[in-house]
């Protein structure tokens, strides 16, 4: 058994963490257990069916009673090392960020993953109030990061809504049909009335991470800057996505693709 001993960063960091190891566990034969996931167990009530685990407690007395040490994924470069030492037999428990297993793995269980992750609340009125297509519009989710963005990395991937409403035109242009745009931000003083000038069909979500999510996989397209925000909406609802690495970044349909674990 495989045992994770803490979730790396936030929901979406979560997520795309969970999917690695248990692509890993079942592709190997290994039984995955993971029960911090339990946090999202009340908004994904078929991942907390699927048999990952409840018990922290339990969880915290295995791994006191182990004689093996934690398996840390720190670095990227040791895949082949980590992949031998969990082939081994007995318990291990790991934890960090730096564990990978090839889109091609992955996609055997994508459905599956797909189906532990399909929301239980009620989605009509998401459905109702952003996903309406009355004129055969291309629903386009443009995912304006600010926040942790300002110094993350530099703030390499904190645009300006200029530039964000640049690659909204890009996008726009190469279409055969209108474009219904939906915002999705942690800028509380977005300047909406900016991008409906702008773009004229735009909504702000404004909902909470889940919704965001369900929302933002279900558009045609989703840009914004890298983030695994919007590669994990991508994943759950096969849709197609380009990441704005630069300012500079060109955005060509021919560069959209459905994130399927790596980047």
């Amino acid at each position: 058994m495989i045992t994770l001993l803490s979730l790396y960063g936030q929901t979406s960091n979560n997520f795309v963490q969970h999917i690695h190891l248990d692509a890993f566990c079942r592709a190997n034969g290994k039984r995955f257990f993971t029960p911090r996931m339990r946090r999202y167990y009340g908004t994904y009530p078929n991942l907390a069916k699927a048999g990952y685990g409840t018990g922290k407690l339990y969880m915290k007395m295995l791994h006191k009673l182990s004689f093996k040490p934690v398996i840390r994924f720190d670095d990227e470069a040791q895949q082949a090392s980590y992949k031998r030492r969990l082939l081994e037999s007995g318990n291990h428990f790991v934890e960090g960020w730096w564990f990978r297993m090839p889109d091609e793995v992955i996609a055997r269980y994508a459905p599956l993953y797909r189906e532990h992750f399909r929301p239980g609340f009620n989605t009509h009125w998401l459905d109702k109030d952003f996903l309406q297509r009355p004129n055969g519009e291309a629903l386009i989710a443009v995912h304006v990061r600010r926040g942790d963005f300002k110094t993350w990395a530099g703030g390499i991937y904190y645009y300006s809504d200029e530039v964000y409403i640049d690659k909204i035109h890009q996008l726009t242009r190469q279409l055969d049909r209108p474009a219904k745009i939906i915002l999705f931000t942690n800028d509380p003083d977005i300047d909406l009335p900016l991008y409906r000038k702008a773009c004229k069909n735009v909504l702000l979500s404004g909902n909470g991470v889940a919704e965001d999510h369900y929302l933002m996989s279900q558009c045609d397209y989703i840009i914004g800057p890298f983030s695994t925000f919007s590669l994990w909406a991508s994943f759950i609802g096969d849709t197609k996505f380009q990441h704005i690495h630069s300012e500079e970044e060109t955005i060509a349909l021919e560069k959209f693709r459905v994130f399927g674990g790596n980047w």
